[in-house]
């Protein structure tokens, strides 16, 4: 329904009441006039006040001003006829029909400007996913994917070469401008150490000196979970109401997804790679640290991301952090020797004396809540 046409209908109508001359017929016209405006109002609430105070409907407010267009009505207050004759009683109730059309209208721009729930947001970005998916810019964005891995890699790409192209890709993504709107409310650059490494870029790169700030809007909407980017849903989604009127917004809605969907399709890649890699080196535990209490343990410390598959210790870990972790788990797994299975296993020496130092200062390391719950019981 274009609500803006019928507005613009009315208005004409009020607007040729005002310079007509009042004669017998001009309080009937009046009367049409507040019943057409009741109708419209009527419309107005099932149609759009129902469906957007339900869900984040991108199409509900496409090009719509309704808080303009409150106020705009209210200017078109009909004045005619004399006090106390039936013309100026009809106008009068002209006023009152355009006094309730104009607060739906402002009803409608409040609903449409508040926060929807997460659950709101989740559904918009899985409705533009399912669009995206079913395109045929999914498909070619698979296949261009598998022939890379093919022409380029000959079917085996090393882990190396899937971070440059998961890079790459999400460079192309800051050149097409599809971040730009949000990169201008970024004050400062952020950066993100040991996620992607943009020091790879050439120094003369056109984006070399706005890359972190590019990254830093991006970051608002994805998390970074064991090495690999991840969708914030509910944040994807407030980003595309939040763009919808922004310059191209429905182009760079499809190509975020594009984007994005790349960068999945490289980190499933990179995944299997990793997990074959580990199934070919699996490393032999201590019997004491391979039974099936340990393995529960070992699991959750794998999805904190404090040790990989093959139970060592991921990069950026601390001497500190791997003491704690031991010193927990040997407990839970009465133990009789605390350090030496861990050292053994990690390759590193005199975890007793980062224990000894942090009962001296009594600084916990970073994450020991964490590491916490992962051992209670």
């Amino acid at each position: 329904m274009d609500y803006k046409d019928i507005l613009s209908d009315l208005a004409a109508r009020v607007e040729a009441a005002r310079t007509e001359r009042p004669t017998a017929g001009t309080r009937f016209r009046l009367m049409g006039l507040v019943a057409d405006m009741a109708e419209v109002t009527e419309m107005i609430q099932r149609e759009v006040l129902e469906v957007v105070s339900r869900e984040a409907v991108l199409e509900a407010d496409a090009d719509m001003d309704f808080e303009g267009m409150a106020a705009a009505v209210l200017e078109w207050e009909l004045r005619v006829g004399e006090p106390g004759d039936q013309v100026s009683e009809a106008a009068e109730q002209v006023n009152v029909a355009l006094g309730v059309l104009s607060g739906v209208l402002a009803e409608v721009a409040e609903q449409l400007a508040r926060r929807h729930s997460d659950e709101e947001y989740e559904r918009l970005y899985e409705a533009e996913k399912r669009r995206y998916m079913a395109s045929g810019t999914a498909r070619r964005a698979r296949q261009t994917f598998e022939e890379w891995r093919e022409n380029a890699c000959y079917g085996h790409p090393s882990v190396e070469e899937m971070d440059d192209y998961r890079l790459e890709k999400v460079v192309h993504m800051f050149e097409r401008g599809v971040m730009k709107e949000r990169v201008e409310h970024i004050q400062r650059a952020k950066r993100y150490p040991e996620e992607l490494d943009f020091e790879q870029l050439d120094d003369d790169h056109p984006l070399r000196k706005t890359v972190y700030k590019h990254y830093a809007a991006l970051r608002k909407l994805v998390d970074w979970q064991d090495g690999e980017l991840r969708v914030m849903p509910a944040r994807v989604g407030q980003h595309f109401y939040a763009s919808r009127h922004e310059k191209n917004a429905k182009q760079n809605r499809s190509l975020l997804l594009k984007y994005m969907h790349k960068v999945a399709m490289v980190q499933d890649e990179r995944a299997r790679l990793e997990a074959a890699a580990a199934r070919e080196a699996a490393v032999v535990l201590p019997d004491v640290l391979g039974t099936e209490e340990a393995a529960r343990y070992w699991q959750g410390l794998q999805a904190a991301g404090i040790v990989d598959m093959r139970c060592q210790l991921r990069p950026g870990i601390t001497r500190k952090q791997a003491m704690y972790v031991a010193d927990v788990m040997s407990e839970r797994l009465q133990m009789r020797s605390k350090w030496k299975p861990f050292q053994d296993l990690w390759h590193i020496n005199n975890l007793a004396q980062e224990k000894w130092e942090m009962q001296e200062t009594g600084k916990m390391p970073p994450r020991s809540d964490e590491i916490d719950a992962i051992f209670a019981e």
